[in-house]
């Protein structure tokens, strides 16, 4: 491996569909998964960089950094440990155990806490921008199985799999779970009628409040242990919805799409008050009341952003409204096709790269 070398990585934020819940253990292994989902424009970057005397982490959206000279330091613990589990995993997989002197830079386009997949997007792009570093092949299948083993098992973090799944193939997607370990991905080619139709419509309002995913995750994984008909019965339904919605796209019905979308969300939101807790709810209620033809809380629920879908007529005049009761961000997306991506940009001693590469669309 060469030194002074820089590679920048990305992967793209998702929103999710349909489907959500199901694919976190232990429903995904006892009933399977069906989980619709799409990559957006936002994204989550690294950079790394070969050379100097230690590896030293540095996180440009909080301030946090972490700094080691030897393997044994790294504690795959605090507000950096996906960085440092990454970086672990490939020592030990793919470099025979040898400390790898080098800088890893990451930041994301939204917090973390979003509801959108930041953490595994990051896990994603860092593993991708590893493989690029130490010359290895890669595919979908082998980034997001490997950022699926890295939150889970290396750090024990609670979660699902769409995520990883989302970041690692890019684009609008059908994915079927039928355990952790065995999935078929389906690729849905939308027309640009389509496409446009729900780019013009759909809108991301940020709650203000960043939320920990664990809570939900941990709840509706306790009641699944514990037999709890109802939930089970909710999640079931949830499941169901997901391949009369992929039709309704493939037919170009958008109506009869968010009529099965607010159904899913509305069984969503039984699981409880960690999905739509009373701090977001009356945002909500008021952009659906407004006259949103769709609308749920993006994510396992209980912060960050909220995904709504407005008719073209009465947009601006909602938006304006939301804005002026609310104060709140939003934002218009985009759908994009690629996945995790990343590009060697330059070898020099000056390591520190500003510039942006020129991604793929």
């Amino acid at each position: 491996m060469t030194e002074n070398v820089i590679v920048q990585c990305r992967a793209p934020l998702r929103i999710g569909l349909a489907g959500g819940g199901t694919d976190i253990p232990p429903y995904v292994d006892l009933y399977g998964s069906e989980v619709l989902n799409c990559t957006i424009n936002l994204y989550v970057h690294g950079e790394l960089a070969t050379g100097g005397k230690e590896l030293l982490i540095r996180c440009r959206d909080s301030g946090a950094q972490f700094k080691a000279t030897d393997i044994s330091q790294l504690t795959l613990q605090g507000p950096l440990a996906i960085q440092q589990a990454v970086y672990h995993y490939f020592i030990e997989h793919h470099h025979q155990g040898k400390f790898i002197f080098c800088s890893i830079d990451t930041w994301s386009e939204v917090r973390f806490g979003s509801g959108l997949g930041a953490s595994s997007a990051l896990t994603v792009a860092l593993i991708k921008g590893f493989c690029e570093l130490l010359n290895l092949p890669t595919s979908s299948q082998m980034l997001a199985r490997t950022a699926y083993e890295i939150e889970r098992t290396k750090l024990n973090l609670k979660g699902g799999l769409q995520d990883q799944y989302a970041a690692a193939f890019g684009g609008f997607n059908h994915f079927s779970f039928l355990s952790q370990y065995d999935n078929k991905v389906t690729p849905l080619t939308l027309s640009q009628t389509m496409r446009h139709a729900l780019e013009s419509q759909i809108i991301l309002i940020d709650s203000q409040i960043l939320r920990s995913p664990g809570q939900a995750i941990e709840a509706q994984s306790l009641q699944i242990k514990q037999c709890n008909a109802l939930r089970l019965n909710y999640l079931h339904k949830i499941r169901t919805s997901v391949i009369p919605m992929a039709q309704a796209l493939a037919d170009e019905d958008i109506m009869q799409f968010w009529s099965l979308f607010n159904s899913a969300c509305e069984q969503k939101h039984h699981l409880g008050e960690a999905v739509l807790p009373d701090s977001i709810a009356p945002l909500f209620r008021f952009v659906m009341e407004q006259g949103a033809l769709a609308g749920k809380v993006c994510g396992a629920g209980g912060g960050g952003f909220m995904l709504f879908a407005l008719p073209n007529d009465k947009s601006d005049i909602i938006k304006a409204k939301i804005r002026h009761s609310f104060f709140s961000h939003i934002v218009q997306i985009k759908i994009v096709e690629q996945g995790a991506q990343a590009i060697t940009v330059k070898q020099q001693a000056e390591h520190l790269s500003q510039e942006p590469c020129v991604w793929m669309s």
